[in-house]
């Protein structure tokens, strides 16, 4: 019996080193009407770096599906006083949304299921 424990501990300990934590980076170029999307985890060695946009007349919404991800940091870099609507949505369950602060502001979100979906506004008006 305390080898199938140690067993499944190690195996579960060997899991949680394995998963990483995923960046979302948006900011915001009002002269241009753009929304810019940066995407990146912690793994140097992973050559993971992806940019985006959403121009004046393109879709309202960023856009990210993760697949068994862990934590996901959001970092919103938009002006003073403005304002973003976050949905999330974790394998099956409703999507969850919510308006933020979107000046200087960081938000973490632990994921606990194998697939999460995350969408970003446009700055709301």
């Amino acid at each position: 019996m305390k080898k199938i424990t140690l067993s499944v501990a190690v195996l579960l300990g060997s899991l949680a080193a394995k998963a990483q934590t995923e960046y979302i980076d948006i900011t915001s170029k009002k002269p241009f009407g753009r929304s810019e999307m940066v995407l990146y985890n912690d793994d140097t060695n992973y050559n993971d770096l992806e940019y985006f946009y959403l121009g004046r007349f393109t879709k309202n919404y960023h856009w990210v599906k993760y697949t068994n991800a862990n934590e996901i940091i959001l970092s919103l870099n938009d002006d003073e006083g403005d304002k973003r609507e976050i949905c999330t949505k974790q394998d099956t369950f409703k999507v969850h949304c919510e308006v933020v602060d979107a000046f200087a502001q960081q938000y973490k979100i632990n994921v606990s299921t194998r697939v999460f979906q995350v969408w970003i506004s446009k700055p709301l008006k």
